[in-house]
Order: C-alpha cells, then sequence, then structure tokens
C-alpha cells in the first residue's frame, strides 16, 4: 500500500477547510485567531498580582457583613473522619455524597458565616446565575428544590445551599468564620492535623480542599485607594447597612450622594 504523500495531504485538507468556510459564510481558522487575540488582551501576565491586596488600611474591606461577630467557641481539638475546607458548592457536594455513603463524621470549615460559597458573600442588588437553574443547583432532586425562576437569584440560590446542610446534617459539625492556617500530616497516626486561627488542632482521617476563588474581593491598582475618605466597599461585600434596600433594590440611603462605580461586569 502507498504512503499518501504529505503534500497531497495538505492540499486535500486545505480544499476541506475552504469548503467549511464557505459552508458556515466564515473561516473558523480565522475566527479561532481572532479569539486568541481577544484573549491575549485581557490575560495579565501578573496574573493575581495585578490586583490591590487586602492589607495596610484596606482589610474592612473584606469583612462580613452578614455577621458582624463570631460565634464564640472553645477550640477544638477532636477528630473527624473528613474535614472539608470550604462550605461552597464543591464542598457541600463532597460532603453530601460522603453522607449518601455512609460517612458520619464530616466538618466543614469555612472563614463565612454560613454555606454557600461565592453566594454566601455575592449578595449585590440583582444578582442572579447566568446558567439555568435545574442544570447549575446541585441535588435539587435530593433537597426537593424547585427553582422559582429560569436563572435564580442570588438569595434563592443560598436558601438551596443551605438546604443541603440541613439534608445532610452538616451544620452540627460545621467550623464557621474559621480560617485553616495549616495542614500537617502524622505518619504515625495517619492523620491530618488542622489548625486555624480560632485556635483549632483538629484531626482528620482525610481533608477534602473545596476552595474557590470568589470569597474575596479583587481591587484594581489604584494608588493611594487606602487614603480615601467617603465610604467605600465591594460588592462581594455589599453594605445594604448604608445603601438601604436590599437584592431588589430601593437603595434609598445612595439618594443625594455622588456614587462611583469601578468595573463594566
Amino acid at each position: 500500500m502507498t504512503e499518501p504523500n504529505a503534500q497531497a495531504v495538505q492540499h486535500d485538507l486545505a480544499a476541506v477547510k475552504r469548503a467549511l468556510a464557505e459552508r458556515l459564510g466564515f473561516d473558523p481558522d480565522d475566527m479561532r485567531r481572532k479569539y486568541k487575540e481577544e484573549r491575549d488582551k485581557r490575560v495579565r501576565p501578573e496574573g493575581a498580582e495585578q490586583y490591590t491586596k487586602l492589607e495596610g488600611g484596606l482589610e474592612s474591606l473584606a469583612d462580613d457583613p452578614h455577621a458582624k461577630e463570631p460565634v464564640s467557641r472553645a477550640p477544638l481539638t477532636d477528630e473527624v473522619d473528613v474535614l472539608i475546607v470550604g462550605g461552597g458548592m464543591t464542598g457541600l457536594l463532597a460532603a453530601a455524597r460522603l453522607r449518601k455513603d455512609g460517612v458520619e463524621r464530616i466538618r466543614i470549615v469555612d472563614t463565612a458565616g454560613d454555606f454557600g460559597g461565592t453566594w454566601y458573600w455575592n449578595d449585590y442588588p440583582g444578582i442572579m446565575c447566568d446558567v439555568e437553574s435545574y442544570i447549575y443547583l446541585p441535588l435539587i432532586e435530593e433537597v426537593g428544590t424547585i427553582p422559582s425562576e429560569r436563572y435564580a437569584s442570588g438569595p434563592e440560590i443560598q436558601r438551596h445551599h443551605r438546604a443541603i446542610g440541613e439534608k445532610y446534617d452538616l451544620y452540627k459539625d460545621a467550623c464557621f468564620h474559621t480560617q485553616v492556617t495549616e495542614l500537617r500530616w502524622n505518619d504515625a497516626s495517619a492523620r491530618w492535623t488542622v489548625t486555624t486561627d480560632r485556635g483549632d488542632a483538629m484531626r482528620a482521617q482525610f481533608v477534602v480542599l473545596a476552595i474557590g476563588g470568589l470569597n474575596r474581593g479583587k481591587l484594581p491598582q489604584m494608588p493611594s485607594l487606602e487614603n480615601y475618605t467617603g465610604h467605600v466597599f465591594h460588592t462581594s461585600r455589599w453594605d445594604y447597612d448604608y445603601t438601604g434596600g436590599d437584592f431588589r433594590g430601593g437603595l434609598t440611603g445612595l439618594q443625594d450622594k455622588r456614587v462611583g462605580l469601578i468595573g463594566t461586569g
């Protein structure tokens, strides 16, 4: 059998591409190049370093507006089967599946004051999901949730996350307003020691990292932002005490004020 000539193959491939472009009305290769050009305009080589760190007077922008004071508790030194870092969708799904498989001692640790992850933190006016509810919301059959809208609102999604926590009895061992500071493996005991900023030194046979990237606001590089004397907050920490209103609007606290919005998302 004669091997195909490389030049002939390239010629046939080019012909197929031309026919495809004619049929589609555009050249897929040209479109692919254009998408890459547009992506490259937006991808910054410095990555997360392009954002201003919440320090040096900006720490308050990361405060939890939903729960002003963490619940007081003694440090924990007990042991669980599985410790999950992160109480958002990934952490809740992992915990639900583990519970379904008979795992009893499950602890979720999160810096937030409740389950929900990004949907706990982000509750700015008008927030809604950009994916159809029946596709996006996990465990709706198991929990018995029927979305009220095709694209569910943030408060509705947050209520669903709480329902998952209640359905699978995840609240009883959860540690909210708690930041994990170290994970250390002990060969002798074959256990993890998980320490936190609340003085905990918990042990776990397994650790699941369900950490997302949308729990803290990203600030652009703005010189002297910490010196700004007006009221400022991030949309992931919406201050309804200041603006008034709620998810539906009614931000009457902003009447007669000049408001600056940074960002076009």
